[in-house]
């Protein structure tokens, strides 16, 4: 089992204090959360990318590139690529590149993203043009990564005649590329492409969980790949001393987050929404959070890898202003103590 570390990057005000970090600062504490990453036993980092927003990672393969000068075997992953408002050369040049400075260890997670509103800016309709980009772009990054002397046409960017990509990747055939998946449905594309997915708990209902892998692992097998999937599994992650130190931290900030993303997805007031249970019931089963004592944190993350069938778990735990201290204690106490039991 392999294990991943995640920052997408949100810059939020404290919601108890009402203040915020300089973006100067922000940037700094996800450098120390990252660089952790590879001394405390984790296997890869995943850097998110949003634009016009207050998530502030707006280019995260610049991230990478840094960090891959300071790591030697840490994966280096998106989480994710926008793919639909790219152009599909511009990126696999830019992750071919990656691959070739950090020797082999770059990964592009791709998806349609969280704010639909921001495809007006890159003069899209997400409605009618983020699924057919999406599929378009994931084909034509397989294939300049693979092939030479490439004549192609699609709908969405100009034609290409008689081009090879340079520089080449070094893992062979390209570096691993994960679609974000959040029901059976969107997992049927990147089955039948031979592409791996990953899955962030917070966006599935976990009963719906089995049918989606067991669609997903379907329409795999029915593609006659030679090749084997793979799964990666992320959730929000608190731990603490003891079951009620995790929730009420997470009751001041983990709910205020999730309050300020649905208010940018649903385009309504944080104060206006209601959270689903899966976020709030942090006792119940469904609930896609890991939080608690070490023993419960333990028990919920093999509960999500089991039902997930992951081959890597990511740990999420920068989110909402927490106090800097707090994010660093939990992450801690999960390397020295959680993680372990998993390897």
């Amino acid at each position: 089992m392999q294990h991943g570390l995640c920052s997408l990057g949100d810059h939020v005000k404290d919601p108890t204090t009402g203040k915020r970090t300089t973006q100067e600062e922000r940037h700094r504490d996800i450098m120390e959360y990252f660089l952790a990453a590879e001394p405390m036993g984790f296997n890869a980092v995943v850097a998110g990318e949003h634009h016009f927003s207050d998530f502030i990672m707006s280019a995260p393969h610049i991230f990478l590139a840094w960090l891959a000068g300071q790591t030697k075997n840490l994966r280096l992953a998106t989480g994710i690529t926008l793919l639909p408002n790219h152009d599909p050369v511009f990126l696999a040049e830019d992750f071919a590149t990656l691959d070739v400075v950090s020797g082999g260890r770059a990964e592009i997670w791709v998806g349609k993203g969280v704010e639909p509103y921001n495809y007006d800016h890159f003069g899209q309709d997400f409605e009618t043009e983020s699924h057919p980009r999406q599929q378009e772009g994931l084909e034509l990054l397989k294939k300049l990564w693979t092939e030479e002397n490439i004549n192609w046409e699609g709908k969405f960017r100009p034609p290409l005649k008689g081009v090879t990509l340079e520089p080449r990747p070094v893992q062979n055939p390209h570096p691993p590329m994960y679609v974000a998946c959040g029901s059976a449905l969107s997992a049927e594309v990147p089955a039948k492409l031979g592409i791996n997915i990953v899955i962030t708990g917070l966006s599935v209902d976990l009963t719906a969980l089995p049918a989606m892998i067991d669609r997903y692992l379907e329409v795999w097998e029915k593609s006659g790949h030679k090749h084997e999937p793979h799964i990666t599994f992320l959730a929000h992650v608190h731990v603490a001393e003891t079951t009620q130190e995790a929730r009420d931290h997470l009751k001041k900030y983990q709910f205020d987050f999730q309050r300020w993303v649905f208010s940018k997805r649903m385009g309504m007031k944080p104060e206006d929404v209601e959270l689903p249970a899966r976020i709030t019931e942090l006792d119940s089963p469904n609930c896609a959070i890991a939080s608690g004592s070490v023993q419960e944190v333990t028990d919920k993350v093999g509960r999500l890898m089991e039902m997930s069938r992951c081959d890597r778990f990511i740990y999420q735990g920068d989110y909402g202003a927490q106090p800097w201290n707090r994010v660093m204690s939990s992450l801690e106490m999960y390397a020295a103590k959680i993680l372990p039991e998993f390897k």
